[in-house]
C-alpha cells in the first residue's frame, strides 16, 4: 500500500471492497500481523485480540465431533460442569440451540455449521472481528442472525463482502482497495 493511513478500534464498523488482487487480503494479514510490511509500519496495541473469520470457517470443524465437543476440544476450561454450562449457553446465544450441540456436524446444515464456528470465534471476546466474505454459505435465516449479531457486537468490525445489501446497514465506512491503494 502506498501513502496509506488508517486506524481501526473498537468503534470502528468498516467494509473493505475491491476486485480480487488488489490487496484486501494482504491488507487484512497485515491488520491481523501475519504479515509485516515491506516498509511503513503498523502499530497493534500488543494487547488487541482481533480475530479473523475467512469464508470457509466452517471447514475447521472436524465433521465427526458435535459442537459441544468441538468447542470443548477449543476451550478445555477446567473441566467443571460450570464450564461445560457456560460453552453450552454460549452456543445457544450463537445460534447453536441445545438440540443441536450434541448432533455430530456432518448432520448439521452449512448455516449450523457456520454457526458453531462463529461462536468459537467469539468466544475469546476478540477487540476487532475481521470477517472475509461471511454471507457465503449462509441461508437466509443466518444472514440475518449474523446481521444481528454484528449490530449486537462491542468491538470493531471489517467486513469483506461484495453482498451490498449485507454490509450497508452495518458499515457506515467504506474502504476502496484499489491496486495497492486503500
Amino acid at each position: 500500500f502506498k501513502g496509506a493511513e488508517m486506524s481501526i478500534d473498537t468503534s470502528s464498523r468498516v467494509v473493505l471492497l475491491g476486485e480480487n488482487g488488489n490487496g484486501k487480503s494482504t491488507l487484512v494479514k497485515l491488520l491481523t500481523g501475519s504479515l509485516d510490511p515491506t516498509e511503513g509500519e503498523i502499530k497493534r496495541k500488543a494487547q488487541a485480540r482481533i480475530a479473523l473469520v475467512n469464508q470457509h470457517h466452517a471447514d475447521q470443524l472436524d465433521l465427526q465431533m458435535t459442537p459441544l465437543e468441538f468447542m470443548r476440544s477449543r476451550f478445555p476450561g477446567d473441566g467443571t460442569d460450570a464450564h461445560l454450562l457456560t460453552l453450552r449457553t454460549h452456543l445457544d446465544r450463537s445460534g447453536v440451540p441445545t438440540t443441536k450441540q450434541t448432533v455430530p456436524a456432518h448432520a448439521l446444515s452449512g448455516g449450523q455449521r457456520s454457526r458453531v464456528a462463529l461462536a468459537a470465534v467469539s468466544y475469546v471476546q476478540p477487540h476487532v472481528l475481521i470477517l472475509d466474505e461471511p454471507t457465503n454459505f449462509l441461508d437466509r435465516d443466518s444472514l440475518g442472525a449474523l446481521a444481528t449479531a454484528i449490530k449486537n457486537y462491542a468491538g470493531g468490525c471489517i467486513i469483506i463482502s461484495h453482498q451490498r445489501e449485507f454490509y450497508s446497514a452495518l458499515c457506515p465506512e467504506v474502504w476502496s482497495v484499489v491496486d495497492g491503494r486503500c
